[in-house]
């Protein structure tokens, strides 16, 4: 991918991701984003793919909770629910790098391929509309990632 077009998708996140964040005194903890990627991977196996992959992706569902929100990915990279920003579903973000160069989306499947964890990486924060660190956390659930995170400077 040109670094062009790395930036415009690392901005299309961060538009994305803006709308859904009140203030700095509203967000969620790590462990907040840990127990709702375990619960949307259990809704996963209770209703299927189709119908979870389209509450994750709905603003205003059950997988909002002030700045944090669900986001999944095929085993490939491929974006197939997103709850910031649904212009990413069906998008291949396999090679998305933040400004160091770190491998966001490849990180976040490592890390959930290998049970579950988490990767520190940037990304530009809604609220301070800074590029500043964040956590993100992801499990597997069949050939799927289930992700979400936090800043890590809140």
């Amino acid at each position: 991918m040109t670094k062009l077009f790395k930036a415009m998708m690392l901005a299309i996140f961060a538009m994305g991701f803006c709308a859904t964040v009140a203030s700095a005194g509203e967000r969620g903890t790590l462990d907040e984003a840990k127990a709702m990627v375990k619960k949307a991977r259990a809704y996963m196996r209770e209703q299927g793919t189709e119908k979870a992959f389209a509450e994750f992706s709905n603003p205003k569902g059950k997988f909002h909770d002030r700045d944090l929100y669900i986001y999944v990915y095929d085993k490939k990279g491929k974006n197939v629910a997103h709850g910031a920003n649904p212009r990413l579903i069906g998008k291949d973000l396999i090679d998305l790098r933040d400004t160091d160069g770190v491998y966001i989306v490849k990180g976040l499947l490592e890390v959930a391929q290998k049970g579950g964890g988490t990767l520190n990486f940037k990304f530009v924060n809604p609220v301070s509309k800074t590029v500043d660190p964040k956590i993100g956390y992801a499990e597997m659930e069949g050939d799927y990632m289930v992700g979400s995170g936090v800043y890590a400077n809140q």
